[in-house]
């Protein structure tokens, strides 16, 4: 909200004491610019709220129908990006800070202060929630910007092994599901979907000839391809990703047991996203054609993650994955483009 002098500031006060409300509205007279309405109960400040849209709300901790933090809680989640000044009798500096840790913008003393320096206090909480939210705004832009790099990177990753044409977003989409599946906050999902889109980018080091051979490699062309980790790694390692899709990248081909690469890692050793992108990734290139076979179809690709389950994957991760499968009942556990068919018999 832009404040300047001729703006009216409408303030919903929630009070159940009738002396202390008309104190305030005598108070905040005194100073002008304030556009006051009343509730003396939650309930009627929550109806006010969602009627009215105030610039700001004044609340006490003490109501009829809550208490402490309670009445806190139930403004911040009808009205998030409203300001939220505590006016309190209680002089409690623990009190005060759970306050402010449940979201409200400052905590006032009953009795205290002015006209003047309660006008203050509500003209900053509302420039601070501004500020806010144009930094959430901000973020977000940043991280429009990350996906829509990382989603190039893939793409042209993809373009240079045209037999894998969609891979590295299948592996994505279904090492997101089973995330969530698994009960993983949002932020992390969105951090393993990212590093599902480009687990692969170390290919791009790799000979074109390699990726697209027919038949079988030869152990030295294997050698090759298994050092794709390690170059992903150096390549994205100094990128400030808010999620350790480094890692990711680099342990994506690690098994439980230590038999895999490039580290021999074990156990908890790898990060629990490079175990789900490892699932998601046999997975996902058993159900597809490769230069070198045909796909094999779900049966075959449930049956290779359930009899390496606890050894080369994580079997909570295997269990989340064949749950996904048998739910979509028979379907691909990952969205499908029209052009791609994967719909196949097991």
């Amino acid at each position: 909200m832009a404040i300047t002098a001729s703006s009216m500031i409408r303030v919903l006060l929630i009070e159940d004491n009738p002396g202390d409300s008309r104190l305030m509205e005598l108070l905040l007279s005194e100073v002008g610019g304030f556009d006051m309405t009343f509730a003396d109960c939650l309930a009627s400040g929550l109806a006010r709220l969602a009627a009215n849209g105030p610039d700001a709300v004044l609340l006490d901790l003490s109501l009829p129908d809550a208490h402490g933090t309670e009445g806190i809680d139930a403004i911040r989640k009808a009205a998030p990006d409203v300001p939220l000044i505590v006016v309190t009798g209680l002089q409690d500096e623990d009190m005060a800070l759970k306050a402010v840790q449940h979201g409200c913008q400052d905590y006032l003393i009953k009795g205290q202060g002015d006209g003047h320096s309660i006008r203050r206090t509500i003209l900053y909480g509302i420039e601070r929630m501004a500020m806010d939210q144009e930094r959430r705004a901000s973020a977000e832009r940043l991280k429009q910007v990350l996906r829509q790099t990382v989603r190039t990177v893939s793409l042209a990753l993809e373009m240079r092994d045209p037999y894998t044409t969609g891979h590295q977003r299948r592996v994505s989409q279904l090492a997101g599901s089973i995330g969530r599946r698994l009960g993983l906050a949002d932020d992390m999902v969105e951090g393993l979907e990212t590093g599902g889109l480009i687990h692969d980018i170390g290919k791009i080091h790799i000979p074109a000839e390699f990726l697209s051979r027919p038949g079988k490699l030869s152990a030295e062309a294997f050698q090759v391809i298994k050092t794709h980790p390690r170059m992903g790694w150096e390549i994205i390692r100094n990128i400030d990703f808010p999620w350790p899709v480094a890692q990711m990248v680099r342990q994506h081909h690690e098994c439980m047991d230590g038999s895999g690469y490039p580290d021999g890692l074990k156990g908890d050793q790898i990060i629990l996203e490079a175990r789900i992108i490892a699932v998601a990734d046999v997975f996902e290139a058993i159900v597809s054609h490769r230069p070198y076979r045909p796909a094999l179809g779900l049966a075959a690709a449930m049956e290779e993650i359930e009899r390496h389950s606890g050894t080369r994957y994580d079997p909570k991760v295997v269990a989340a994955c064949l749950d996904l499968v048998r739910e979509k009942d028979g379907a691909m556990p990952f969205d499908e483009d029209p052009t791609d068919i994967m719909r196949l018999s097991s």
